[in-house]
């Protein structure tokens, strides 16, 4: 691939393939354009052999695959779920899903749309984990809706946890090669401290207070334009047209300037065709290669068993033996004592018959002993543990303040990985209350466990 790929967005702007990895915002009220120049981008990157993968809540993005005017061949890329899908989606197999992606490097559209909240938060949360977990290439995520997963406001658990996997993804995704486009058209429902993390602003026509509010947040942290000047600025955001844009990047190389994107290159979904009658017709580009290449990652084929000659009489000999030794020097676990009972014989008998009865071998679970030491969050938590600091029933953020405690500061997803885990190893219950909070209660043998090592604590 040549080091030259630049991706034009519009006539007059082409950003460079350092692109790749920044992570742009494009805000946006609904029909602006915003889903449509995202779109360009993914187009782009295509063309320059860039790996994508889309997570799209509203079933739109399948149109990658298909010619401009809904005929003819688009772009290969992969559809996961969806009514146009290659491959199905099953929560249950999102991180399987985002491994098999990252080995075969293929580009993939996650289709949420026709999954449950709750189903689609899962996936969310467990894939964007894995690859950030795993990915090496540099590779680019489009999340579409992303208010929809990382909201300002978190109800539950499970939102918080998916909020988090997307928090942890942007912020940090850039050591892995990732980057990212969030796609909103709500900026105030966004969450702010994810929104904050944008190195590119893309904003198309926008009208609402709060959104202008959130924008103008973002603004004033990468500027020292007087009030004035931004004021005029905001108030001209309702006047751009259909894809017409400002594009913010305030670091090197330095981007301001107001754009109309170009024209897709292939198929639109809007909500009105999606209605029409000509949905149904609509044939995607074939990407068998594509689907075959992740299939023999995902669901290897097994290898045929070699053709067996028949074994030699000595050869066979010569297993029954390696097994009689195998068996013989293998230890029992517990030897229970034999049940041995004598069977009546005739009296004039001079050989006892005698009936050996087995025991059954019975599981044993067993509790794991831990260490406790400053090298990890668990084993710290264990430490906190020892020090008598969860004799009584804690949350997470309590927990978060005792190892601030012992000079330890650790992100609040790193400790509740922890204490669930510790959960797991029978180092803690966990119950929730009404309010949806989490308490953690340390069992009775908890403390029994803990293996003390040298602590290095305040």
């Amino acid at each position: 691939m040549s080091e030259r790929v630049e991706f034009r967005i519009s006539r007059d702007l082409a950003l460079p393939r350092e692109a790749v990895t920044w992570v742009l915002a494009f805000l946006a009220k609904r029909g602006a354009g915003k889903t449509y120049a995202s779109a360009v981008l993914a187009e782009e990157m295509l063309k320059g052999g860039i790996p994508i993968v889309v997570i799209d809540g509203m079933g739109i993005w399948w149109g990658l695959r298909v010619g401009k005017k809904g005929e003819g061949p688009g772009l290969p890329i992969v559809v996961f779920g969806g009514e146009h899908a290659d491959l199905p989606l099953v929560p249950e197999k999102a991180k399987s899903i985002a491994r098999a992606i990252v080995q075969a490097n293929i580009s993939a559209v996650i289709d949420l749309s026709a999954l449950s909240k709750t189903q689609s938060r899962r996936i969310v949360a467990d894939f964007l984990d894995e690859l950030y977990q795993i990915n090496r290439v540099e590779r680019h995520v489009f999340i579409e809706e992303t208010d929809l997963w990382a909201p300002q406001r978190t109800i539950g658990p499970e939102q918080a946890t998916c909020l988090g996997a997307v928090d942890n993804f942007v912020r940090r995704g850039g050591n892995h090669n990732l980057g990212c486009s969030m796609i909103t058209q709500r900026s105030a429902v966004l969450n702010k401290d994810i929104l904050t993390q944008s190195d590119f602003l893309v904003v198309l026509r926008t009208l609402a207070p709060q959104d202008k509010k959130a924008i103008q947040a973002w603004v004033e942290e990468q500027t020292d334009e007087d009030r004035r000047k931004l004021n005029q600025w905001y108030d001209s955001l309702k006047e751009l047209k259909n894809g017409e844009a400002w594009v913010w990047h305030p670091e090197k190389p330095t981007i301001y300037k107001r754009i109309m994107f170009r024209q897709r290159e292939t198929f639109h979904a809007t909500r009105a065709f999606l209605l029409s009658p000509k949905a149904a017709s609509i044939k995607l580009m074939d990407v068998n290669e594509f689907v075959d290449k992740f299939r023999n990652v995902f669901e290897p084929k097994p290898k045929p068993p070699p053709d067996l000659k028949p074994k030699s009489q000595l050869a066979r000999a010569a297993e029954v033996v390696e097994r009689r030794i195998a068996g013989i020097s293998q230890p029992r676990q517990n030897p229970a004592p034999l049940d041995v009972g004598i069977l009546p014989t005739p009296l004039d008998s001079t050989v006892a018959a005698v009936e050996i009865r087995r025991p059954v071998a019975g599981l044993e679970t067993r509790k794991p002993a831990l260490p406790a030491s400053d090298r990890d969050v668990v084993g710290r938590v264990l430490y906190a543990i020892s020090q008598g600091c969860f004799d009584e029933r804690q949350t997470l953020p309590k927990a978060l303040e005792i190892l601030s405690q012992f000079g330890w500061s650790h992100e609040r997803r790193d400790v509740e990985q922890a204490l669930v885990q510790l959960c797991d190893l029978k180092f803690f219950t966990r119950k929730i209350s009404s309010g949806n909070m989490f308490w953690y209660t340390i069992t009775g043998d908890a403390k029994q466990r803990i293996v003390l090592l040298e602590v290095n604590a305040a």
